[in-house]
């Protein structure tokens, strides 16, 4: 989480002819500690005012905005304002009498220490939890009624809360005002920052090509007008990008695609678009695109629908939650035709030119993290005090200074000992401590640049490890080596790959509660929606942890690319594997390499081997020789004692 303001860069880009200016994206103001219990109650308080105005026996808070993004600006943060919970995932519930709060197994902690008194926790994921809509029904009696915002609340999630409700005679009711939008007086304001043009040398499409193949694909849906309302798929499909939402380089708007128009939703576009940027987009020898003030959105929808034949709805799919209740209640049902998004199914297959911008970006963002790293085993080994917050400040600013950086692609989760224990623990202030010599340092964090999106986790111990500590990181490594070995057909899920990943850990009696795999966005969301079957440039993560629950924990996290594999004899069928796009080394006083069989042995050493050429050849031309000649030393074969052999038939997937 960085604190501190980033200076703002212009970098020529001699390469391509092209000034390209960098822009940091705003970080989230998230905060791990608890607010008092008078706070709490207070907030509470006026919060049952407003329902009791409005006539409703219970509100449901959501952590959303109107776009149904995953991560939101600090104005749409409303649960962590009601609940004090600052975790990114949860849903809040408030009746006249009761408060609980939904989250799933990554926030246990973190909600139990950060909820006061007035509120219960309700652990997503066990058997005895009950879903939201289920708790209502035992709390509330028949004929009264659950408010909840529509335009922040999906469709998909109103069908299912109201098919439970309905049935024990529980009124769903779609409050317009958002209530806590009335009482959190000092809400902060949206950002309004420049929209920028992503330029073509990255995007690799044209914003024409990419309107032209959705056009495509509403032909081959038989529709006559297309509804997005994700802001990553607004950017991505415009070649546009700005800084509204943190971490993420996206900007509030909506696009209406019919088959003669493609009219974009923008707040203050007049102010928001430079001259040239509006020329481009709707300029006489550039017709493509309209303009449009963000408000009209839903006057406009409501004629285009009623001028419709059949309307594209996107459904709910992987990180993508679909469309709001508004949306969908705002045209004719009769139109609508659901389904997952097209451009969604496009843009998590990276073209050529974004999967090698992708590569190029983690190579310098490999320097960053590699400078990083050796300066805090330096400070650390003379002795130095070096807290969390500090490596997050640092490190965010050495990947500022990488050419085409655009800030953080999240809050950077760095723990040290207990700390490390909370998978998506953020330092703050009261729970800031020294990284010292006793436990592990957990390090997850990544970077924006205009050619790429970076995720990359890595965790330390800056002493003596313990047998176990050593036992579980072998063993997360060894899952990290298997799937980048795998070789598989066409046509292969997730579900295979996470038990492989998860198997090495298994064998310890150990597990974690958290997925193994995301999409990955190119310079968009670090979490990108996929379809969990893997094709040919599709980028996501590989991401193994345990976490010992106020103790100690640890993850591994590389991003890969899917790639055609190579095969001993003419294939015949296709035939994948993956391509490990991470390139930092790993940390060598935590391999038990006695228990690497010989084929991942041999992989280790391969991998280090590309370290060391690729980022090595970056920090020498950038100068940086002292972290250079450190990466040498990290990187170096792995080699067993004589008397230990260890061997290893590989099979590939069926």
């Amino acid at each position: 989480m960085h604190r501190g303001a980033f200076v703002v860069l212009l970098i020529y880009a001699s390469r391509i002819g092209v000034p390209v200016e960098t822009h940091p994206v705003i970080s989230s103001s998230k905060e791990n500690t608890r607010i008092s219990e008078d706070v709490a109650a207070q907030r509470l308080s006026l919060l049952r005012e407003q329902m009791n105005i409005y006539g409703i026996d219970a509100y449901i808070i959501t952590t959303a905005d109107v776009h149904q993004s995953e991560y939101i600006a600090n104005r749409d943060m409303r649960r962590s304002w009601i609940s004090g919970y600052t975790g990114s995932a949860g849903t809040a519930v408030v009746t006249l009498n009761e408060a609980a709060l939904w989250t799933d197994s990554r926030y246990y902690e973190q909600a139990t220490l950060q909820l006061s008194d007035d509120w219960v926790l309700m652990k997503s994921g066990l058997t005895s939890t009950p879903s939201l809509q289920v708790w209502l029904t035992t709390v509330l009696a028949a004929n009264t009624t659950v408010g909840t915002d529509p335009e922040i609340t999906t469709y998909s999630q109103w069908t299912t809360w109201n098919a439970v409700l309905a049935a024990s005679n529980i009124s769903l009711l779609a409050v317009e005002d958002n209530l806590i939008d009335i009482i959190w007086t000092d809400q902060p304001d949206y950002p309004m920052d420049a929209i920028f043009d992503h330029p073509i040398e990255f995007a690799g499409l044209s914003r024409e090509e990419k309107l032209a193949n959705a056009r495509i694909a509403m032909a081959e849906a038989d529709v006559d007008l297309y509804v997005i309302t994700a802001l990553d798929e607004v950017a991505w499909l415009t070649n546009l990008r700005g800084s509204d939402i943190p971490n993420t380089p996206v900007f509030r708007s909506y696009l209406l695609i019919t088959n003669e128009t493609a009219t974009i939703y923008i707040p203050s576009p007049e102010t928001r678009l430079n001259e040239t940027l509006i020329e481009d987009l709707t300029g006489a020898e550039n017709s493509s695109f309209a303009i449009a003030d963000y408000e009209n959105i839903w006057e406009d929808l409501e004629i285009a629908g009623e001028l419709a034949t059949a309307i594209l709805l996107p459904s709910p799919y992987s990180y993508a939650l679909g469309i709001s209740y508004r949306v969908y209640t705002t045209v004719p049902s009769s139109k609508v035709k659901s389904a997952t998004s097209p451009v969604l199914l496009v843009k998590d297959r990276k073209t050529e030119v974004e999967a090698n911008g992708m590569r190029n970006a983690h190579i310098k963002d490999a320097v960053a993290l590699c400078q990083f790293l050796y300066i805090l085993e330096e400070a650390i080994n003379n002795g130095e005090e070096y807290d969390e917050l500090r490596a997050v400040e640092e490190l965010s600013a050495l990947r500022a200074a990488q050419a085409y950086n655009f800030g953080d692609s999240f809050d950077t989760i760095a723990g040290y000992a207990a700390n490390s224990a909370l998978p998506h623990y953020t330092p703050t202030n009261e729970t800031n401590v020294v990284i010292g010599t006793n436990s592990t340092f957990m390090l997850d964090s990544g970077g924006q640049y205009y050619d790429g999106t970076t995720d990359v986790t890595r965790s330390m111990h800056y002493g003596t490890p313990t047998e176990e500590q050593r036992d579980t990181y072998t063993a997360l490594l060894a899952g990290c080596i298997d799937l980048a070995r795998l070789i598989f057909p066409v046509g292969q899920s997730y579900s295979t790959t996470d038990l492989l990943m998860r198997s090495q850990l298994y064998r310890l009696g150990r597990n974690y509660g958290h997925g193994s795999t995301h999409g990955v966005g190119y310079f968009l969301s670090v979490h990108e929606a996929w379809n969990a079957t893997y094709d040919v440039n599709f980028f996501g993560s590989q991401e193994p942890g345990y976490y010992q629950e106020g103790s100690w924990g640890m993850r591994l996290e590389n991003l890969v690319v899917v790639v055609p594999a190579n095969t001993t004899y003419d294939p015949e069928e296709t035939f994948l594997t993956f391509e490990t796009v991470t390139l930092v080394p790993y940390a060598r006083n935590l391999i038990d390499e006695t228990k690497l069989s010989d084929d991942q042995l041999s992989w280790l050493n391969e991998y280090h081997a590309t370290v060391r050429l690729k980022v090595g050849a970056e920090l020498l031309r950038q100068g940086h020789n002292a972290t250079y000649d450190w990466l040498v030393e990290q990187t170096k074969p792995i080699t067993r004692p004589r008397n230990v052999y260890r061997r290893f038939n590989f099979v590939a997937l069926p």
